[in-house]
């Protein structure tokens, strides 16, 4: 009779450490809750020099105050025509005064 090590199965596995599921020893992402494991996926980049501070535009606060001495700041935003349909979906937020009698499973 030959014995055979059920524990063979897993090797070349890991466990995720968040969920515990079990997969292939080097995988990127778990495939049960989506948890990266490594830092492959990040894109590399330099670090910005310490005394480099970024230029950001100068905004005047009273723009923003409640008096009505100031214009309204013009803004623009990113306008798009598409728009999208919903359907498939089996909610109803209809709301009536009516009290429901609650559904009992047997």
């Amino acid at each position: 009779m030959t014995s055979h090590d059920t524990l063979e199965s897993l090797k070349g596995k890991s466990s995720c450490p968040v969920c515990g599921c079990i997969e292939q020893v080097g995988s990127i992402r778990c495939s049960e809750c989506g948890t990266f494991h490594s830092g492959i996926h990040l894109e590399e980049r330099e670090a910005p020099a310490p005394n480099s501070t970024p230029e950001r535009e100068v905004i005047d606060p009273s723009l923003y105050s409640l008096s009505n001495q100031h214009a309204i700041p013009e803004e623009d935003f990113e306008e798009s025509e598409k728009i999208s349909s919903w359907s498939g979906g089996s909610t109803d937020f209809t709301m009536t005064d009516e009290e429901e009698k609650a559904i009992v499973k047997n």
